[in-house]
């Protein structure tokens, strides 16, 4: 049985349009080993926020990333990119 690598939660605030929105990304480790995140925004619902190599950034990944205001999607892209940087 493969040993599941449990990493703790990252909480922090970005603030769009002057409205802070909290968010919670769980990190975990994709088969293709880039850095992947379970993101919930404010209390909401999960969506995986990954790295995309075509774009260079972190976006949302999943089928309802739709739902996510795009510039909700940037700040949160770019703390977390931040934060797999540090």
């Amino acid at each position: 049985m493969k040993k599941r690598n449990s990493q703790k939660a990252i909480n922090f605030e970005v603030v769009v349009d002057g409205k802070p929105v909290e968010v919670v990304a769980k990190p975990y480790n994709a088969v293709h080993d880039l850095p992947r995140f379970r993101v919930s925004y404010n209390g909401g619902p999960v969506h995986i926020f990954g790295l995309d190599p075509q774009v260079g950034k972190i976006i949302a990944l999943d089928s309802a990333s739709a739902e996510i205001h795009p510039k909700i999607e940037h700040a949160i892209g770019g703390a977390l990119a931040q934060k797999v940087a540090a």
